[in-house]
């Protein structure tokens, strides 16, 4: 019996996962130790819709 051939993913998709991850985790380290820089990102607050 020879030994099957493992079904690997393609090296891309392993690359785009990993970076991903990465950027969440980067997103929530610059999160707590800078918080001031994401004070100005719109939140999607209700906002009045305008009469016309």
């Amino acid at each position: 019996m020879e030994p099957q051939k493992k079904n690997k993913p393609n090296s891309l998709v392993i690359i785009l996962f990993a970076l991903i991850a990465l950027m969440i985790i980067v997103y929530f380290v610059l999160a707590m130790f800078f918080p001031t820089i994401f004070e100005h990102m719109s939140t999607g607050d209700i906002q009045p819709v305008p009469d016309k």
